[in-house]
């Protein structure tokens, strides 16, 4: 039987850490020697996850991280989206929307300001399923590893959820730190 929660960063113990980058790891082979001994992307750990589990797996995952962005001259509270995975046997259920619904019901109930995330082209139809909307922003910068500031990739696309502000302001996006 399937069962999903919420689980706020400060309650994952080592047993579930290690599940969840295990799931990581089958999910993101290339990604292992990351996921292997964190979950926090470019450093960038979640305030709080959303996990499913299934007797001993956890089968679909979302980490939410709390940051304050700049767009322009305005600064936004965001639900940066993180660690998404659905285990391949599970795929095809649905369950990457009830989890990134859940994160965002959650998001909201915390009085962020607007879920944020980055994906491929290829998931960009994923995440529209959730209410996820393009985001045409002129660019997205962030500080890098060795403190510097650098403009992400392109092939990134930015994707944006309406909380407490129903609509994105336009401008260039500084993450105020590392992508997560």
């Amino acid at each position: 039987m399937t069962q999903i929660r919420k689980v706020q960063e400060p309650d994952i113990d080592e047993t579930l850490d290690a599940r969840i980058k295990t799931s990581l790891c089958r999910c993101f082979p290339d990604n292992s020697d990351t996921f292997g001994k964190t979950r926090a992307w470019h450093g960038s750990y979640p305030s709080f996850s959303i996990v499913m589990e299934d007797r001993d797996d956890i089968v679909a995952h979302v980490g939410i991280v709390d940051r304050t962005v700049r767009v322009g001259d305005t600064s936004l509270r965001v639900a940066g989206i993180q660690n998404v995975f659905v285990l391949a046997d599970y795929r095809g259920k649905g369950l990457c929307e009830v989890v990134m619904t859940m994160a965002m019901e959650e998001a909201g109930i915390q009085k962020f300001d607007a879920g944020l995330l980055f994906c491929i082209p290829e998931l960009e139809k994923v995440y529209a399923r959730s209410g996820w909307n393009v985001l045409r922003a002129d660019k997205t910068l962030r500080i890098d590893e060795m403190g510097n500031e650098v403009t992400l990739p392109e092939y990134n696309i930015a994707m944006v959820y309406p909380l407490q502000i129903k609509e994105f302001p336009l401008g260039a996006i500084h993450l105020m730190g590392n992508d997560w």
